[in-house]
């Protein structure tokens, strides 16, 4: 028979047993104050406990550990394998409505319309901050009819971004051969 080492809760000791396979994971009396000590991994002898592929600590009470801490099953599908479901921290911010949607888009629109009235792009930090937030939104999963919604916005956004920064290129280049043509005007 196999010796196991047992520890009491109770007064805090460590006790050694002689007990059949069958009955090691059974909870056994303690010789100090009668009380059920439960088996614990002896410290002179190291082995892996597994169940279903996993490393399990003696008592087995069933959960699985992940980075240290207890969870109620292993990772399931796709994941990263360093966050697990139970343990991510849920969204503080709901889904963007379908009618949010359009008013970003709508916002998106005046304020390019202005920018390109005013021949100069506005750097506003409200409504950056603001278009941040809209894009991480986008960026999440939603239901078929709004995945389909956001991807039209994301592909306007983008050539709203692309129209804006050829706009500056051509003011800049414009102000470049303004001046070259007043450098040669009055170097003549």
């Amino acid at each position: 028979m196999p010796l196991y080492e047992y520890y009491c809760r109770d007064c805090n000791g460590v006790f050694e047993l002689l007990r059949p396979t069958r009955e090691a994971a059974k909870a056994q009396p303690c010789p100090e104050c009668d009380e059920d000590a439960e088996r614990i991994m002896s410290k002179q002898w190291a082995a892996f406990i597994f169940r279903d592929g996993y490393p399990r600590r003696i008592p087995d009470d069933g959960k699985f550990w992940h980075l240290g801490q207890k969870v109620s099953s292993p990772i399931t599908g796709a994941s990263d394998g360093y966050t697990h479901p139970e343990l991510a921290e849920p969204d503080d911010e709901p889904e963007p409505s379908i009618e949010d949607l359009e008013r970003y888009e709508v916002l998106r629109e005046v304020k390019r319309d202005h920018d390109l009235s005013t021949q100069a792009v506005v750097h506003d930090v409200q409504m950056q901050q603001q278009d941040e937030k809209m894009r991480k939104a986008l960026r999440r999963r939603g239901s078929a009819r709004y995945e389909q919604e956001k991807q039209r916005i994301l592909r306007k956004v983008a050539v709203e971004d692309t129209r804006a920064r050829y706009v500056v290129e051509r003011e800049v280049d414009a102000s470049v051969k303004g001046s070259e043509r007043r450098r040669r005007s009055e170097g003549d």
